[in-house]
């Protein structure tokens, strides 16, 4: 499973932070050993097929020249579209 410690709202800040606190873990046991020796409160877990969705187009024209950089309403329907809900993606 992976889980994702920056809520999608609070990325752009530091995105650099987001990213190092994206992970992979063996199961919830992993995750919550993780949170309990970080400190850290829990983000969003989800299945690695999932995770797979989400990364699966997200760059898509990243290496376009400008490259443009999906406004939230876009990214709202894309995290919709891969199987993400809730306040922590956004989505109410």
């Amino acid at each position: 499973m992976a889980h994702f410690l920056t809520p999608a709202d609070r990325i752009w800040p530091d995105a650099a932070h987001a990213c190092d606190n994206q992970s992979i873990f063996c199961d919830e046991a992993c995750v919550a050993e993780w949170l309990s020796l970080t400190g850290n409160g829990r983000g969003h877990v989800m299945s690695l097929e999932t995770l797979w969705n989400l990364a699966a187009h997200w760059y898509e024209g990243r290496l376009d020249t400008p490259y443009v950089r999906r406004e939230p309403v876009a990214a709202a329907d894309y995290f919709r579209s891969v199987g993400l809900s809730g306040s922590f993606w956004g989505l109410d």
